[in-house]
């Protein structure tokens, strides 16, 4: 080895972890740019024109309690918001999409060249992570913008649509709704997380199933009135569409909110630990 790539090297190594990340994930990123299954991502932001559409011609029926009236844009990407989580759609997807990026690279032998490449199985681990979150933070953010875009090209002008911005109808605040939408998403961070634990033991297709299973059963939970309700983030999402006061709920939301981070670097981390005691064929 030359001096200067020595040199190099030394700077690299002392320079810490997160430097280990970011070739990871800008490989990553440029990867899911060119890989096909990434598209798999677009497809609410197609169900959100299709809803919108349907919306707009009377073949599909959108409801909100309170609603006396036109439907502001607030209102309006609460209503298809609704109809794309309770499916359970986005959520599928980003699995299916976290399932394909990790677990399916170790089942097809491709995650050897980042092997290679890096001196850190934890770094490679960490920024596949980082780069589905990323991914499926972005996607999510489309669905949103587009529907604000849909909303405004097709709803605002017509009979159904008022033109205004912030919620108009129930005793929803525009916090309100934008709070449940990220209450909601918290979660993803600990599936993808567990995606990724699994991913090390299974295929991507059990992998896919076995954390949609984790997903659904989350949701569930979090739909119900128990005390171990109280963990999940989209609980005191749902408690907030129910009128619930927002002082009184914020601390406990705030704690669910911590907890879940705790737990999905937990998950990692165990993740990590396995994968660096992994043989990888």
């Amino acid at each position: 080895m030359i001096p200067g790539q020595l040199l190099s090297l030394k700077i690299y190594r002392k320079a810490g972890f997160p430097m280990l990340l970011f070739p990871v994930i800008k490989a990553e990123l440029y990867k899911n740019i060119c890989r096909k299954s990434t598209w798999i991502l677009v497809i609410p932001v197609l169900l959100s024109l299709l809803i919108t559409l349907g919306f707009r011609t009377d073949a599909v029926t959108l409801t909100i309690t309170g609603n006396s009236g036109s439907l502001s844009c607030m209102d309006y990407l609460f209503m298809n918001w609704t109809v794309l989580s309770s499916l359970g759609l986005i959520g599928l997807l980003i699995l299916l999409f976290s399932s394909i990026q990790f677990s399916g690279e170790i089942e097809r032998g491709q995650i050897k060249f980042f092997l290679l490449r890096s001196s850190s199985r934890s770094g490679v681990l960490f920024g596949k992570y980082l780069s589905a979150v990323i991914v499926s933070a972005l996607s999510t953010a489309a669905v949103l913008i587009f529907t604000v875009l849909f909303y405004y090209l097709m709803i605002a002008g017509s009979s159904h649509g008022n033109g205004e911005f912030h919620a108009a109808v129930s005793e929803l605040t525009t916090g309100h709704i934008l709070a449940y939408i990220g209450l909601s998403l918290i979660s993803f961070l600990l599936w993808i997380a567990v995606s990724f634990l699994f991913g090390l033991y299974f295929g991507p297709f059990v992998d896919f199933v076995l954390t949609a299973v984790f997903l659904y059963g989350g949701n569930y939970i979090a739909s119900q009135d128990m005390a171990v309700s109280r963990l999940f983030p989209s609980y005191w999402g749902n408690q907030m569409l129910l009128g619930s006061e927002q002082p009184d709920i914020l601390l406990p939301a705030l704690g669910s909110v911590i907890l879940t981070l705790v737990l999905t670097a937990a998950v990692l981390l165990f993740a990590a630990w396995r994968f660096s005691n992994t043989d990888i064929k």
